[in-house]
């Protein structure tokens, strides 16, 4: 086995070595900033009473009012415990508002308003990502509650206009806004193990990025 050969084959341990850490690495990151994107998150959860067009209209004519009727201790809280505690107190403002929506619209269903934690699926909105598992939500359920839900983000504000829309941590935005941190800093970490394993062998030159 020449020493090329021998090296080659250095590399290629070593570099599937590397990745498995960095993969390791990044999967205990995704699961500590999961964790810490659920207990920083506040959710706002209508389920409207059926998927008829009228029972879908009324959900977001109730969404708009109760929306217009978050205080703003809410959207400007220091933490999500205070927003919390700032939704629990507005709770009987918002469901006077959620029942005067249904009153103009001259519905008979009913809303019911609730600030708990429920368990979410993981989904995927376009501009931003929510991992799955409980948060704590104000869910509004109209009528049955047998249609389709709209959700937004209460806190940070991501559904209301001109609020703070970021998390408290770097790694928290980039998992809820896009991964383009994660992944250079995944790619940075493989280059420099592929770099410092190279040496400075001209047979095996450090990468460019």
């Amino acid at each position: 086995m020449t020493s090329h050969t021998r090296r080659v084959l250095e590399l290629g341990v070593g570099l599937g070595l590397a990745l498995t850490l960095v993969l390791t690495a990044l999967a205990d990151w995704h699961q500590r900033t999961a964790t810490r994107v659920r207990a920083d998150t506040i959710r706002l959860h209508i389920l409207a009473n059926s998927d008829t067009w009228d029972d879908q209209l009324l959900k977001l004519q109730v969404r708009d009012a109760v929306l217009a009727a978050i205080p703003e201790a809410v959207t400007r809280a220091d933490t999500p415990q205070q927003a919390a505690a700032a939704l629990q107190t507005a709770l009987p403002a918002l469901q006077n508002a959620a029942d005067n929506a249904l009153h103009r619209a001259h519905s008979a269903q009913t809303a019911r308003l609730r600030l708990e934690r429920f368990a979410f699926a993981a989904r995927d909105y376009g501009s931003f990502a929510l991992p799955g598992g409980e948060y704590t939500a104000l869910r509004i359920e109209l009528g049955g509650a047998q249609g389709r839900n709209w959700f937004c983000v209460l806190y940070p504000a991501l559904c209301l206009s001109g609020a703070q829309s970021d998390y408290p941590t770097k790694a928290e935005n980039a998992l809820v806004f896009g991964r383009y941190e994660v992944r250079w800093a995944v790619k940075d970490a493989v280059m420099q193990i592929i770099n410092n394993k190279c040496g400075g062998s001209r047979r095996c030159a450090p990468l460019k990025k």
